[in-house]
């Protein structure tokens, strides 16, 4: 009985959690790449972001974690509401025939049409701990 109930319990407060968060559908050049992602609030300006994307020219895949510091503009003047610049970094792996591990950095912005929908433009850099980093422009959509 405990455990159905600690299920149960789990299973709610995942909802209630996954109803918070974003999912992201993204297009990066060069290397052109597709990806999905979801983000999730942490705090008032921060947020954690993972997403896969996959390179249909390798075919490789570039997966990260990432946490976002990302204050909403509206908060210092109201005529800026919605718009939100971001910065921050994690950990990311692309997943090739030569796979590597290594950190992943963001800069971007993000504005908001509604509260359930913004676009965002996003300069992402990748450096593996092997050496030989590359960078990347990444154009998405946020659905909340």
């Amino acid at each position: 009985m405990r455990k159905m109930l600690l299920v149960l319990a789990l299973l709610a407060l995942g909802t209630g959690a996954f109803a918070q968060r974003a999912v992201s559908f993204r297009l990066s050049l060069p290397p052109a790449g597709l990806g999905l992602g979801l983000e999730a609030p942490l705090e008032r300006n921060l947020a954690f972001r993972g997403f896969v994307d996959l390179f249909p020219g390798g075919p490789s895949f570039l997966a990260a974690g990432e946490v976002l510091f990302k204050p909403d503009l509206g908060q210092l003047d109201r005529d800026l509401r919605g718009i939100r610049p971001y910065f921050g970094g994690g950990l990311g792996a692309r997943i090739a025939g030569a796979s590597s591990v290594g950190v992943h950095l963001s800069l971007g912005a993000e504005v908001l049409f509604d509260p359930r929908t913004g676009v965002f433009l996003d300069g992402e850099y990748y450096y593996p701990f092997s050496g030989g980093g590359s960078s990347r422009v990444v154009l998405g959509v946020n659905l909340r």
